[in-house]
């Protein structure tokens, strides 16, 4: 993710964009990701070989996203742990909290963190809406930026993937939140 993050912010002119102001966007794992890459800009940790690269972010909008990996304490964690440890992070969470502590958006809120928008379905059965309502808290509590928070009733995961009503008005949030954070927080060039 980072690796891409730094290849648009160095060629986004040459198709016609603003290098000073690149967003990033994602859903499900792409929303874990989106996340973690805005509230981890310039860490070196996390873009190894590229350290010097500007990998900061002008605003963030992860869409039913997992954004805490490493509680264990509420239905339905205990088996994502698990899926992790199997899966994605091949560790074991007992010897290597670390590792998933570090994947952890909601470990890496801070300040200055970008505007976020996040979107959550109230009714995903994948990942809980409890899950987004903590993060936006933990953000809300810490950065000192605008968070934007959308809870989608009857919104089941993944609700946006086929062409809906629903689907069109999301986008068009996302697309005001955008051009709002544009026009309040303009870039410097």
């Amino acid at each position: 993710m980072k690796r891409a993050l730094a290849w648009v912010k160095e060629n986004i002119a040459a198709y016609g964009g603003d290098p000073n102001f690149v967003a990033i966007s994602g859903g499900s794992a792409g929303g874990h990701l989106c996340a973690l890459a805005a509230l981890t800009p310039n860490d070196p940790r996390f873009q190894p070989g590229f350290e010097q690269v500007d990998t900061s972010v002008a605003a963030a909008v992860p869409v039913y996203g997992r954004y805490d990996w490493f509680t264990t304490d509420a239905p339905g964690r205990r088996e994502f742990v698990g899926l992790l440890e199997t899966f994605v992070v091949k560790r074991k969470f007992s010897t290597h909290r670390d590792i998933f502590v570090d994947a952890s958006p909601i470990h890496h809120v801070r300040a200055d963190a970008p505007p976020f928008f996040v979107l959550h379905g109230r009714h995903d059965s994948l990942i809980p809406v409890a899950e987004a309502h903590a993060f936006v808290e933990e953000l809300r509590a810490v950065s000192k930026s605008p968070v934007a928070y959308a809870d989608l009733p009857h919104a089941q995961h993944a609700f946006d993937v086929f062409g809906s009503p629903r689907a069109h008005h999301t986008a068009e949030a996302v697309a005001r939140f955008l051009s709002w954070v544009y026009a309040t927080n303009p870039p410097a060039t």
